[in-house]
């Protein structure tokens, strides 16, 4: 707890004395506690499922502020996470810290912030490492990885037209693909480009776009570069009683353009002095049905990944996740979340059946 109070007070004296007199300031925070259990259910015959409590200070609890002076807005966002079995320490870690310019016809924001192609499900379930311990990672997976698109927040340029029409030039992925020769050189040389649109009206909204990362491997007479694209349409609309919302994808290379996956058919692989790109589609829809007071969400997603290899390596990897939740308010800005979820993760790229996970718990969570 020292790290967070010392963080908070260091970030409060320094919005105290940089901010304008005639700035609109408004802070809020979150606190998001996730309780349940989380079952492993093992795909290896005679091994037994593997249940735990899960009980954690969710790491994207938070504390924030916006801010406004004449044409420049500016919003900064801390994470507070708490401590796990002696793994984590309390500490805060940053979320968003961008400044956006509005120039009349448009808007250019600077800084670290979601990338244009985010937008995560009702989900609450923690995310799940299907290999090892069933409940250690965060909550509110929201789908990322089962067809929702996730690369977390990154420092960006972003000019956004009244119009709709936007373009972001994104820190650029660098990494190396699967098989690769050891201990290699990775050079970038221009950032990751997203040109989209983002439609709306009352009630709908749509959101395409494309984007491209490219980066370059060498290790010792291997010299090659993994390109990688993103092809995705994100969209919101009411149907009658019914609230709607879905997103499909088709891209190349996903892992090696950042998007977090649990597929490892979404990397690109060294074969020979080659690389063979991987190729992928997926997507989610998601429906809200309101029933006063509360809110009642289903969602189901997939998502799949192909490389062209060699047997027993020749096969589609899929995977799919579903949930029920209800969101019910307890107080104005209290409210609970129970909700049981479902990671199926089907066959792997060799034909394998994989692990397979569930959670059933309860999210709390405080706004202030």
């Amino acid at each position: 707890m020292k790290k967070i109070a010392v963080s908070l007070l260091a970030v409060s004296l320094v919005v105290f004395f940089a901010v304008p007199a005639t700035a609109e300031v408004t802070p809020y925070g979150s606190m998001r506690l996730l309780t349940g259990w989380h079952t492993l259910d093992y795909a290896a015959s005679g091994v037994d499922d593997d249940s735990d409590m899960y009980w954690e200070l969710s790491d994207i609890s938070r504390f924030g502020a916006k801010f406004k002076t004449g044409d420049i807005s500016g919003h900064v966002e801390l994470g507070i996470s708490g401590a796990t079995d002696g793994t984590k320490n309390n500490n805060t870690y940053d979320r968003l810290l961008y400044g956006t310019w509005d120039f009349g016809g448009g808007s250019l924001m600077v800084g670290q912030n979601y990338p244009p192609y985010t937008m995560i499900s009702a989900q609450i379930a923690p995310k799940v490492r299907l290999g090892g311990n069933p409940g250690d990672y965060n909550a509110e997976n929201g789908f990322v990885g089962y067809g929702a698109l996730w690369e977390a927040r990154k420092p960006q340029v972003r000019l956004t037209l009244n119009n709709g029409f936007y373009v972001a030039l994104l820190r650029p992925e660098s990494g190396e693909p699967d098989a690769a020769v050891a201990d290699g050189d990775v050079d970038t040389s221009i950032p990751k480009l997203c040109v989209g649109y983002d439609y709306k009206t009352e009630g709908l909204s749509l959101n395409g776009g494309v984007a491209y990362n490219t980066y370059n491997y060498e290790a010792g007479t291997f010299d090659e570069t993994v390109d990688s694209y993103l092809i995705y349409v994100d969209g919101k609309m009411p149907l009658g009683m019914v609230d709607l919302q879905a997103s499909i994808h088709y891209g190349q290379n996903l892992t090696d353009f950042g998007l977090w996956n649990r597929e490892d058919a979404a990397q690109a692989t060294v074969v020979g002095n080659d690389v063979e790109d991987s190729t992928s589609y997926g997507g989610y829809v998601q429906v809200a049905i309101p029933v006063d007071p509360a809110k009642i969400s289903l969602g189901y997603a997939y998502t799949q990944s192909d490389r062209d290899l060699a047997a027993p390596n020749d096969e589609a990897d899929g995977q799919q996740s579903y949930f029920v939740n209800a969101k019910i308010p307890i107080a104005d800005t209290f409210f609970i979340v129970p909700e049981f979820t479902y990671y199926d993760q089907m066959d792997d790229d060799a034909g394998q059946e994989e692990n397979d996970a569930w959670f059933l718990g309860l999210l709390w969570r405080m706004d202030f």
